[in-house]
């Protein structure tokens, strides 16, 4: 197929295909006449490369899924080991919205008339939101 099928099957922009595969994160495929043909199961590579976007995964670790393991490594072990690590960072970003979310929630709550007032507050209302 083309890669304008293949964006047309897959919902994916060709400019992105191209791009995925400038950077690795796609194999390049094979030309005839000049233009790239791929196989059957490119659909399912870009599928999975969506499914990987869609969880947050950086362009590195989606080159890392399709291509940095050894063949031989079932496709489970490869989500679990770079899903635990995104879960991690999840978490870790989850607990920094919830701080923010404090700060504009006291944010909110303020009455003064200049900015130069909540300067004298400021690093109280920044120590009670860490904590």
């Amino acid at each position: 197929m083309t890669i304008g099928e293949l964006a047309v099957n897959t919902g994916v922009p060709a400019s992105t295909i191209r791009y995925w595969e400038r950077i690795g994160v796609l194999l390049r495929a094979p030309r005839v006449s000049g233009q790239r043909r791929y196989a059957s199961d490119a659909v399912h590579q870009v599928a999975v490369l969506r499914l990987a976007q869609a969880c947050g995964f950086r362009l590195d670790e989606m080159r890392h899924l399709l291509h940095g393991f050894q063949s031989s490594v079932p496709a489970s072990r490869r989500w679990q080991k770079l899903a635990l690590r995104k879960r991690q960072e999840l978490d870790e970003q989850i607990n920094r919205l919830r701080v923010m979310q404090r700060l504009v929630d006291r944010v909110l709550e303020c009455e003064c008339t200049a900015l130069d007032d909540c300067g004298r507050i400021a690093a109280f209302v920044m120590e009670s939101a860490r904590q």
